[in-house]
């Protein structure tokens, strides 16, 4: 079960942000750097931390082209991964970068995998329902089928694949969020999929991690 009240709160600082200059909000992390927490704490929640593992955020791993930023991770005592949370918004010009997107996070999660073959890699990928009025121009979110990018992030599941396994998700989030309504929420409507939903998100990488544990 998702602690309500502090996504409530952290989608409010996200909105609060944004509105005041979504430039500065999204160039200079902190619009996402606060769901980033809201994720640690909600992997804290669930009693991760034990037996030598811990938390950290935005931490950078060595794989085979270099380097990968993991938003929130959990590493063992040899401090490798175990878990990452990927962490990535879109607010504005949804449909020109969202494929480029896609392709980008296919890449990185391969590379994970490809020297990481046990951590369990989660994706949380925040849309805005709607454009947000700001203070300071920001470019509007443009035409946008929210529907086929719920199915282009399915597609990303691994238990949704028979090839590429290694290019693939554990587990991934949509979370379409009305920031007009007061207060900010979640879509109610978007995605219909359940294994999209964010109230599943974390029971599930956390099953997934302790399946891993115990393999």
């Amino acid at each position: 079960m998702l602690n309500t009240a502090n996504l409530t709160s952290t989608l409010r600082g996200m909105k609060k942000l944004f509105v005041a200059d979504p430039t500065y909000a999204v160039r200079s992390k902190k619009f996402i750097t606060l769901f980033q927490d809201y994720c640690e704490e909600e992997l804290r929640a669930r009693g991760i931390e034990s037996g030598g593992l811990h938390i950290e955020k935005e931490q950078n791993i060595s794989v085979g082209r270099g380097k990968v930023e993991a938003d929130v991770g959990v590493f063992n005592a040899a401090n490798e991964p175990v878990l990452i949370v990927d962490v990535r918004s879109q607010m504005s010009s949804l449909g020109k970068n969202f494929n480029n997107y896609i392709r980008m996070k296919a890449g990185e999660v391969e590379s994970i995998h490809s020297v990481y073959p046990s951590c369990v890699v989660g994706l949380v990928y925040i849309h805005p329902a709607a454009d947000v009025p700001t203070k300071r121009p920001v470019n509007p979110i443009g035409s946008f089928n929210y529907e086929n990018a719920a199915k282009q992030l399915s597609s990303l599941i691994v238990s949704n694949s028979t090839t590429e396994l290694l290019s693939k998700y554990q587990h991934v989030s949509y979370c379409v969020i009305d920031f007009n309504s007061n207060p900010p929420q979640l879509s109610a409507n978007i995605p219909t999929e359940d294994e999209l939903r964010l109230e599943h998100f974390f029971d599930d990488v956390v099953a997934s991690l302790n399946q891993a544990q115990l393999a």
